[in-house]
């Protein structure tokens, strides 16, 4: 069996569903090494992987000491060698090299990882955990909530349009970041790292696929969702969709005893009811979970809670992601049970429907769990397109988030709670997922990459790889 080291940023979304494929891959055989520029030891080890903690990494460095903007160019050079200093890379490759690892796993956006992994001649594949992110017929970008084939722009010409414009914008972002930051920029500087690894660094600005810049067009992907959650198209070969990864025994480490204790007696009550959910019970639990990365906004919570107040046939868990301490919410109502910190795939076991930010992982662990959602999207990076496939493919109701008022939230809920075809298309999109787990997709993946004779993946057999193994 090989030796697999994956590595992320430890961003909480990316580092579940991570550990949720070492999981598989420790399953088959293979001994995993996880490593991270984030201090996430206490969260992998507690799952029972080795941990390797990498030097911080600092993506676009600031002028610590303050300079005319001719001093800055005149001082380019030494500015950006600094600035490639701190991306936290100076050390990787010779604690790589210590591990003598048969296969290393890199986020996707870990830029100066990949190009220092690649240069050093390791097999490289990258982790993502969005959807999709190339350009392909019928495909609007993921930050978007078009819906092919509904209204303008869903028609060809409209995607089309959104692509352009998104490349666009992102020009110009380049150039504005790249005159305010006088070459401090992130694309510089990743520029710089790259010359002096002689990597050929491209940027594409969205013309080819999503994620700018994007210098890695030869590197396979495993995508950590399942095609049929997105839109309908032909796959881009360098993606193999692995499914959605999700880990059902999740170690929980940071929940706080009394909490716990509460949650658990609340859970007991659901516990025993029929499996089938929304039929013949007489209260219904809902779950809301809030993002652990942004303070979600009070007045929306305060909408969700007027929403459930004086309905004494549901009840609500709120899960307010380390962000707030339910004391600062004031006074709840008697049917609802606030927690600083919630453990999601606990709560969604018993849940008959949730109320979700559009990050993926939510997705994904709704979708695990046969749960209909209420989504509401923050408009950061991939959630808009999140939320339209959740409803093209009528797995919930897209909220809006700015002007849903209580009682919008109100009729939300109860049409998930009455309306049959939310529990029947999520279930059905659960059996689709669980097939990647039957047919045991991460390993034949894994394998073929493994398989591979090349010690440097720009010529691994991509398409070999997808045709064995798309669904």
């Amino acid at each position: 069996m090989a030796h697999i080291v994956c590595i992320t940023s430890g961003l909480t979304s990316t580092l579940n569903a991570s550990l949720a494929l070492v999981e598989r891959l420790a399953a088959e055989g293979h001994r995993i090494t996880y490593a991270s520029p984030s201090d996430v030891k206490a969260t992998v080890t507690a799952q029972g992987v080795d941990y390797i903690q990498l030097a911080p990494w600092v993506i676009q460095s600031v002028d610590e000491d303050p300079m005319s903007r001719w001093e800055k160019l005149r001082k380019l050079r030494s500015r950006q060698e600094k600035a490639v200093e701190a991306l936290g890379v100076g050390n990787f490759v010779a604690t790589m090299r210590s591990l003598q690892p048969d296969l290393l796993l890199i986020h996707i956006e870990m830029h100066p990882h990949i190009m220092a992994a690649v240069s050093a001649g390791f097999r490289v594949a990258l982790l993502c955990t969005f959807v999709s992110i190339w350009r392909r017929p019928h495909l609007p970008p993921i930050h978007t909530e078009i819906l092919p084939g509904i209204g303008w722009r869903g028609q060809r010409y409209g995607i089309e349009w959104a692509w352009w414009r998104y490349s666009w914008r992102k020009w110009k972002e380049f150039q504005r970041d790249r005159w305010q930051r006088v070459g401090l920029d992130k694309i510089s500087v990743l520029r710089r790292y790259a010359s002096q690894l002689n990597y050929p660094f491209r940027s594409r600005f969205g013309f080819t696929q999503w994620i700018v810049p994007y210098p890695h067009r030869p590197l396979p992907i495993l995508c950590c969702n399942a095609l049929e959650l997105d839109f309908p198209h032909k796959a881009h070969p360098l993606m193999h969709y692995i499914g959605p990864m999700v880990q059902k025994n999740r170690q929980e480490i940071s929940s706080e005893s009394s909490e716990n204790e509460k949650l658990q007696q609340l859970l007991a009550v659901y516990s025993s009811r029929d499996e089938n959910k929304c039929e013949g019970h007489q209260r219904f639990l809902i779950y809301c979970g809030c993002s652990s990365m942004l303070k979600s906004d009070r007045q929306r919570l305060n909408r969700i809670l007027e929403a459930v107040a004086n309905r004494k046939d549901w009840e609500l868990i709120l899960g307010l992601g380390r962000q707030l301490m339910p004391a600062q919410l004031g006074a709840l109502p008697q049917n609802v049970h606030a927690f600083r910190w919630a453990p999601q795939l606990e709560i969604l076991k018993y849940a008959d429907c949730a109320i979700v930010d559009a990050g993926s992982s939510a997705l994904r662990e709704c979708i695990a769990a046969g749960v209909p959602m209420l989504v509401y999207s923050r408009g950061n990076n991939d959630q808009n397109g999140n939320k339209a496939r959740v409803v093209y493919h009528q797995l919930g109701i897209g909220g809006d988030r700015n002007k849903d008022s209580a009682s919008q939230i109100r009729q939300h809920i109860e049409k998930l709670l009455t309306n049959r075809t939310y529990q029947e298309r999520v279930n059905a999109m659960r059996d689709r997922c669980q097939r990647y787990d039957r047919e045991n997709r991460t390993a034949k993946v894994v394998a073929q990459l493994l398989s591979s004779h090349s010690s440097h993946l720009h010529t691994y057999p991509s398409q070999q790889i997808r045709k064995e193994v798309t669904p």
